[in-house]
């Protein structure tokens, strides 16, 4: 099960359909999908199982008389309550891949108690991994890489479950923009976190030390949903933690 995580705006959804499509393209291999966002309006894939069968925001908005972001967050404490009726859906699902859709606002699946409760559910039908999704135009900065790479730990250590940390939308990036390089390289984002000045460059710089230390550092692959570009690699390191013998680094 990949579970798709990130910010708004970030382009997991899309990107759960991209990859969806790819896989079952080029690897010849059926994949399902899951909703877990009960905002959204339009999918770009036909999902197997539908939060929205059981709550939704605009219902919740006429029924408790909330504005959208009190509605959306209302609807996810609603979902959880439907999680039963909706792992048990997901288990008689018979895809070897399964994509999972959260809500657009990360934070409602990850700092409330929707996440660690459907990981918790899911992990008794499947195997979760989760994709967190960075967009690019939130990453011009070396400080904004390393935040993504303490991101993906604090998601590990959240939801107990592998992370695959992405920035999409790489059909806007430069193949030798400043970005692509410190995301290739560990050395030249240190250079470039070490000649900024001020207490948060030290902090970032403290940080992915001890990341390195700890061995907890991973490869961060630039994908598009719009192009396709760097799904398959997407793809293997997916496989590379399904295999033990993977080299995520």
């Amino acid at each position: 099960m990949v579970i798709m995580l990130g910010p708004a705006g970030c382009g997991k959804t899309s990107l759960a359909a991209t990859l969806g499509k790819w896989i079952t393209k080029t690897q010849f291999i059926r994949v399902g999908y899951v909703n877990l966002d009960p905002g959204v309006k339009v999918l770009p894939y036909k999902p197997d199982v539908d939060v929205r069968e059981y709550v939704t925001v605009d219902k919740v908005m006429q029924k408790f008389g909330l504005g959208p972001n009190g509605a959306l967050i209302k609807s996810v404490d609603i979902a959880v309550e439907y999680k039963d009726e909706i792992i048990d859906k997901v288990s008689k699902l018979t895809f070897p891949y399964i994509i999972v859709d959260t809500p657009g606002q990360m934070e409602l699946f990850l700092f409330r108690e929707a996440g660690p409760v459907f990981i918790e559910e899911l992990r008794k039908v499947g195997y979760p991994v989760v994709t967190v999704i960075y967009d690019p135009l939130s990453a011009s900065r070396a400080q904004d890489i390393a935040s993504l790479k303490l991101l993906s730990l604090v998601v590990q250590l959240r939801l107990g479950v592998d992370v695959v940390p992405v920035i999409n939308k790489a059909d806007i990036l430069e193949e030798d923009s400043k970005v692509v390089k410190m995301i290739n390289s560990h050395e030249y984002l240190m250079k470039k976190i070490s000649e900024e000045e001020g207490v948060y460059s030290e902090v970032a710089e403290r940080m992915l030390s001890v990341l390195e230390e700890f061995k907890l550092a991973t490869r961060i692959p630039c994908v598009s949903a719009k192009t396709g570009e760097g799904i398959e690699e997407l793809y293997d390191m997916l496989h590379e933690i399904y295999c033990s013998c993977g080299d995520m680094t």
